[in-house]
């Protein structure tokens, strides 16, 4: 995987894949997440935040995803990314399908691949002001732009708080990426189809990360 970091590049493979669920400071906001997803079939989880193990190979930088049925759907993320020792921010989304995710959470990851931002950041360059970082989600379809998630990382577990969380959970963090959380859905339904676009804006430095791919639906085999 070919990523870059202040015009440095990286040419890295992750050894693990952890979608952390669930990761919102505010806890009555997190509930109130939980309580969105049970309203759309989906369970609530056992614990918080929730740590779903996945295979590596999904992660991906990549400008198309393809899909069998078009009830899939993409979520801005932020993420972590142990590179050879040395912690990076990037932006990602854990597309994820919602029919499938009303039966099994992790396995509605697992079937579908992690896009991931070819741009990162060295972590410790935005450390002391990670809950100042802006991240902001868009559906494209038909050539119109749907607004689909916006807010700040302070939302969120502080990096060093979650990663003290997987560590405590026993999981290896060499070669790790890290998929911190998401935030609300502007709408409060699932977009599917079309292009997913998102932004990671560091207010301070004015610099941003961008993430953008198509939903490609594949010929499904039982309705050919």
């Amino acid at each position: 995987m070919q990523m870059y970091s202040n015009g440095i590049q990286l040419q890295w493979e992750p050894s693990r894949l952890i979608i952390a669920g669930y990761t919102g400071k505010d806890q009555k906001a997190v509930q109130q997440h939980i309580d969105e997803l049970k309203e759309l079939g989906i369970p609530a989880p056992p614990r918080v935040p929730m740590i779903y193990d996945l295979s590596p190979e999904l992660l991906q930088v990549t400008e198309e995803i393809t899909v069998v049925h078009n009830h899939s759907s993409g979520e801005a993320e932020a993420v972590l990314l142990d590179v050879y020792g040395v912690w990076y921010l990037g932006l990602g989304s854990d597309h994820t399908d919602r029919v499938l995710e009303a039966t099994s959470i992790q396995k509605s990851k697992q079937v579908c691949l992690k896009p991931v931002s070819s741009q990162v950041w060295p972590l410790d360059q935005v450390r002391d002001y990670w809950d100042e970082i802006e991240m902001e989600s868009w559906i494209i379809k038909e050539g119109v732009r749907h607004e689909y998630q916006r807010g700040k990382l302070g939302s969120f577990l502080n990096p060093d708080e979650l990663l003290h969380i997987l560590r405590e959970r026993h999981y290896e963090s060499k070669g790790m990426a890290v998929f911190c959380g998401t935030l609300p859905l502007h709408t409060g339904t699932f977009h599917y189809g079309g292009t997913f676009v998102a932004e990671l804006r560091d207010p301070k430095k004015g610099s941003t990360i961008q993430l953008k791919y198509d939903m490609k639906l594949l010929k499904d085999a039982e309705e050919a």
